[in-house]
């Protein structure tokens, strides 16, 4: 009996804890954040379910449990950070890392390949397999629930993209611009490749994610026509002009001016930009002292 105790007892310590998912490379992580909760993360399954979406298109995110999101933040999700990543693998053929931005003023670019493995592969890779390393307890069947300061902290984003807690909205300061989306938001959707080229390419924009406050989250392909801006009013002041004018979510805004309309509107030269658009009114500036001036405003992309 002894014996078979003992056989029993090794086999149930060999058996692997159970897991909220398998991550894959290119799988794309969706996390959830805000400071003084749990993180909650998801594995939604292969990017190319995004990088595949006829332009213009719209399709529901799919692969992911509210009810784990709204039962740790509330009902209402405004505040709370949204982050979509995924990365191939670093000896992949054609290597690219995914990552989101809510920073609609800064437009990515491609980073060296020692850069890219440091600041966005080691990252996005660790928030897929520490939860598997640690033995994390599962929230669902593709979910982890992680408490950063708990006893599982090494495998949350939070700890991962920073251990000191500092900038973690940047990816603990490893990317130029804000990785999150605070819902209720429209953040964009980018793909990253490491470059030996100088200066490095533009990354290439691949979308935008939206949610709403109630959590409804959607992703949206390509570069949709924003609503026409409309100028609101010009002040002019020591000669200086102040053109304020209406905006929508995501895009840059510039200002373009001509002392005559005898040229097309759409050779006139920039004389100020960009602002990013928020679906609020903004203002541009333009220095100039020709007597008159013509303003139109136009927005990228």
């Amino acid at each position: 009996m002894k014996k078979f105790l003992t056989l029993v007892a090794l086999v149930l310590a060999a058996a692997p804890s159970a897991r909220a998912w398998t991550y894959n490379d290119a799988d794309a992580l969706l996390i959830f954040r805000e400071s003084g909760f749990n993180d909650v993360e998801f594995d939604l399954g292969n990017v190319s379910q995004f990088t595949s979406v006829a332009s213009g298109s719209t399709i529901t995110v799919t692969g992911w449990d509210l009810s784990l999101v709204t039962n740790t933040f509330g009902s209402d999700l405004t505040g709370v950070s949204v982050i979509v990543a995924g990365t191939t693998s670093r000896y992949a053929t054609s290597r690219a890392a995914w990552l989101t931005s809510g920073d609609p003023t800064v437009v990515p670019s491609d980073l060296t390949p020692s850069g890219w493995q440091s600041y966005l592969w080691s990252i996005i890779n660790s928030v897929g397999t520490r939860p598997l390393i640690y033995r994390v307890p599962v929230s669902g069947s593709t979910a982890y629930s992680i408490d950063p300061a708990g006893v599982y902290g090494l495998a949350s984003y939070d700890d991962i993209v920073s251990p000191s807690g500092n900038s973690i909205a940047q990816l603990g300061g490893n990317a130029a611009f804000t990785v999150e989306g605070v819902a209720p938001a429209t953040f964009g959707f980018w793909q990253i490749h490491p470059s030996t080229a100088y200066p490095k390419p533009t990354a290439t924009f691949l979308g935008n994610f939206t949610i709403t406050a109630a959590g409804a989250l959607t992703f949206t392909a390509g570069t949709v026509a924003a609503p026409p801006n409309t100028i609101v009013s010009i002040a002019r002041s020591g000669g200086v002009s102040t053109v304020t004018f209406t905006t929508s979510p995501g895009g840059n805004y510039w200002l373009t001016s001509a002392n005559v309309v005898s040229s097309p509107a759409a050779s006139w030269p920039t004389v100020s930009g960009p602002v990013g658009g928020d679906g609020n009114n903004q203002s541009l500036a333009d220095t100039n002292s020709a007597p008159s001036a013509f303003y139109r405003v136009v927005r990228t992309p």
